[in-house]
């Protein structure tokens, strides 16, 4: 449970290190506002339609307003991934967000790899409606992107120029769609290291990387160039806090880079239930002296910003209706919690990959953990025994919250070979947390985590129609069900890509196959049934 600790105290805390003794004749302080991974999170609202829950654009305006009313120098950045993750973002498709940041007066965002979730030309009218520069530097973008987003932009605060360079996930290719002619670049070192140097050759001394490729490849990274002052993540959706229990690392993150200089490294969770804040100072050869602060909880004592509130309400009303239409019921808590549903087998999982072998009558399902955005109740904590104390409604609202993509099942003939391809696939980056991880139906599977990637399959058995499952057989063709994305591909499915027979990419989309699983089958009561076993840690 978090110690929740009162915005006064956290803002009062956060101007004294700000403004401490360092106002030398040529220092320069700078606070550093930074948020990421918002994915639509805009409300909050509780299945009820209720603002009750913590985050929220309404209380991170109050927050920013309060800061920038300190008068200090101040700018506010965005690591990536606005898109995608709520009904807002289902239903707005980045108009949502281009208005909300344009209003808080973001400086600048880098490229997330869910921006392209819906293709290039949506990502493009984001890009032209903001008034803020979208930055990516490992990224060659074809006819639609061209010369919209660039490399890195210099942001001059208060006289001082302080170059931001963006970056995005070299794997997004295969994690979200981009067209055709987007290219991503492998080599994060030989990409950004000449353009902090062209920078640096500017006169520029103040640099930070606003970067959207998870804490760990952050840290790394780090080590491996020289120049770069500060670096606001993404991607890994890490709460890094001096104050919060549950936080990963201590905020900020310090590391050398390869010249032995300090940096310092932010990232502040996601969905905007934090907002974080950097207070820096710089000497006047634009040397970090100081960098302190924290993330801010974006509390539900908050006060919500009252304009906010307004635009944020605004935009709720074509979605409020299809919120509340309710399609059944459960008589158990639906786990799609991403820490859950991207390492082992959970129940949501069970249940959204029987509904793609039910619609399709194939002989296996295989659908992505990462896919499942979230549990249903929405937004509530994962009870000890998934027990609930009356059964509880499912709304149409729910699942396209848990289904926000707009995927399509997919059909298509296996070899069995090429299904425990597959499967060591989805299992081969779980200490990542990646959204690869099988969620599977008709097949049951075990795998060995001690074991290297490519080699973790231990055996694979397959649901007769008798009932009784035995082992695959590595020449034999099945039938699957999947989703288009991971049909063509994605989440490093390729295998589904290569060496598909017969596929099908039209059928119906996968949020309606879910909703009327549940209309047939209401109540349902979708256990773990023990489809994966890790032998590692099998008790």
């Amino acid at each position: 449970m978090l110690r929740k600790i009162s915005l006064v105290l956290v803002l009062a805390i956060a101007a004294v290190f700000s403004s401490v003794a360092f106002a030398q004749d040529e220092s320069f302080n700078l606070t550093i506002m930074h948020t990421n991974d918002v994915h639509g999170a805009y409300g909050p609202y509780d299945a009820k339609g209720d603002m009750t829950t913590d985050g929220g654009a309404a209380r991170q305006m109050t927050v920013i307003n309060q800061i920038r009313a300190e008068g200090g120098n101040s700018i506010l950045l965005d690591g990536g991934d606005r898109f995608t993750g709520t009904l807002f973002s289902q239903q707005w498709r980045g108009e949502e967000a281009s208005r909300i940041m344009n209003i808080m007066k973001y400086d600048a965002m880098t490229v997330g790899n869910h921006e392209f979730d819906d293709g290039d030309a949506t990502l493009a009218k984001f890009v032209d409606s903001v008034n803020f520069p979208v930055i990516t530097s490992d990224v060659t973008f074809g006819a639609d992107l061209k010369d919209k987003i660039k490399p890195y932009t210099i942001l001059e605060v208060n006289g001082q120029k302080i170059g931001v360079i963006g970056l995005t996930p070299p794997d997004t290719a295969i994690l979200s769609s981009p067209g055709p002619d987007v290219k991503f670049m492998s080599d994060l070192v030989g990409t950004v290291q000449p353009i902090v140097d062209d920078l640096t050759t500017q006169g520029i001394n103040k640099i930070i990387l606003l970067s959207h490729i998870g804490l760990l490849v952050d840290e790394d990274l780090a080590t491996k160039v020289s120049g770069i002052d500060i670096i606001v993540g993404g991607h890994s959706h890490s709460l890094l806090s001096n104050a919060y229990t549950g936080a990963e690392g201590v905020y900020p993150v310090v590391v050398k880079d390869k010249d032995g200089k300090n940096v310092y490294i932010v990232q502040a969770g996601s969905s905007l239930k934090y907002m974080g804040r950097l207070n820096v100072v710089f000497d006047k050869d634009g040397a970090v002296t100081s960098a302190s602060g924290d993330t801010i909880l974006l509390s539900r004592y908050i006060a919500p910003d009252p304009e906010m509130l307004k635009v944020v309400d605004e935009l709720r009303v074509p979605i409020s209706t299809l919120t509340k239409q309710e399609i059944g019921e459960s008589g158990v808590f639906l786990v799609g919690d991403r820490k859950v549903c991207r390492a082992e087998e959970c129940n949501l999982g069970n249940f959204v990959a029987d509904a793609m072998r039910a619609y399709s009558k194939a002989q296996i399902a295989i659908t992505n953990g990462g896919g499942i955005r979230s549990n249903v109740p929405v937004g509530a904590d994962i009870p000890a025994d998934l027990k609930l104390a009356s059964p509880i409604k499912i709304t149409e609202g729910d699942v396209l919250t848990v289904f926000p993509f707009g995927n399509v099942v997919s059909t298509f003939e296996l070899k069995g070979s090429d299904v425990i391809a597959a499967l060591e696939n989805g299992v081969s980056q779980v200490e990542a947390g990646a959204g690869r991880f099988p969620q599977v139906s008709g097949i049951k599977f075990s795998w060995d985590g001690s074991k290297e990637a490519g080699k973790r399959i231990v055996s694979v058995d397959v649901l007769g129609a008798d009932g009784s499952y035995s082992a695959i057989d590595p020449k034999a063709t099945y039938t699957l069900a999947s989703n288009d994305f991971m049909r063509r591909g994605g989440d490093g499915y390729s295998v589904f890509k290569d060496n598909a027979i017969n596929p099908y990419d039209g059928g119906s989309p996968l949020d309606l196959v879910l909703a009327d699983y549940i209309k047939v089958n209401s109540p349902i009561n979708p256990q773990v049934e023990g489809r994966i076993t890790r032998v590692d840690k099998a008790s």
